[in-house]
């Protein structure tokens, strides 16, 4: 579903700050909020990757606090080597966090699968904003056994670089590859590490999060790499409610140069993936090593 408009709950998220000046108050709001997530007997772990996050960390942490859960959940934050105040600001936020000097998000991600205690591990980024429903809408299709991944559909939140109207544009564009994808048989593609769920112990037995990938440099990813092993524990399961509904920064639209240089970015880069979609549904995508 395309969103042309923006949900009433991003609205308490979208607040504006100053990394080296917030407020107590909004400090001790977030703490507050946070401490949902300190539990001794985890059944949740939210594990999240962080490089150089100070200028959204607040805003994601903020939909993070406002979850309404039935399930035990912990948070986790791999900060990878940042040289901003990410730090800081988790420290004050009173998160669990974990130092990773290994660079790039499949190990930052990895680090905080092992030291995780969940039994279902929920995967988000530091530039997104959660709906209220979100842990549930991710991890209430893993209690059917024949599930092994789910992941959840999103949308971008306009910023001064690229007006709600345009980003519908690259919106439907990719819609369009990740639906045919799903007709050939390589759904586990259109798994996003923002976004997505599984078993921990799943996970741990198919190897964990493959460490080897360049981000932008291969056709393969960490998140869709992991998915399609999963599915030799099961099917993946698309979760297309409006409580698991993920929006994301458009910063990488921004940095790619606008939404319609974005558009051309992902056209070419879907032109190297068509070896897959032509191939029979039952191989597997072409690979570097598992």
């Amino acid at each position: 579903m395309i969103y042309p408009t923006l949900p009433t709950w991003l609205a308490s998220h979208r607040f504006t700050y100053k990394p080296d000046d917030v407020s107590d108050k909004r400090l001790s709001d977030l703490r507050t909020r946070l401490g949902q997530f300190r539990t001794d007997a985890p059944e949740v772990s939210i594990i999240i990757p962080a490089y150089n996050e100070e200028e959204s960390l607040l805003n994601m942490l903020s939909s993070l606090g406002s979850q309404q859960t039935r399930y035990r959940t912990e948070l986790i934050v791999s900060n990878n080597n940042s040289k901003d105040r990410t730090q800081e600001l988790l420290d004050a936020c009173g998160v669990r966090s974990l130092f990773v000097t290994d660079q790039g998000a499949a190990f930052a991600r990895q680090a905080a699968l092992t030291a995780a205690r969940g039994k279902y591990i929920l995967n988000a980024d530091s530039d997104c904003l959660y709906p209220p429903g979100w842990i549930d809408a991710l991890v209430d299709p893993l209690q059917d056994p024949a599930i092994s991944c789910t992941y959840s559909t999103y949308s971008f939140v306009p910023s001064e670089t690229n007006p709600r109207w345009a980003l519908i544009l690259h919106e439907t564009a990719a819609r369009f590859a990740f639906y045919l994808r799903r007709r050939r048989g390589y759904e586990c593609v259109n798994v996003m590490g923002f976004s997505c769920a599984f078993r921990r112990k799943d996970a741990m037995s198919v190897g964990g999060f493959n460490t080897s990938f360049k981000r932008g440099q291969d056709i393969e990813s960490d998140d869709g790499w992991m998915a399609m092993l999963l599915l030799k524990k099961g099917r993946i399961h698309r979760v297309t409610s409006e409580a698991g509904h993920v929006w994301s920064s458009d910063r990488l639209l921004a940095r790619d140069g606008g939404v319609l240089k974005a558009i051309y970015k992902r056209a070419l880069f879907e032109v190297k993936r068509v070896g897959w979609y032509l191939r029979p549904a039952d191989v597997e995508p072409a690979s570097t090593k598992p």
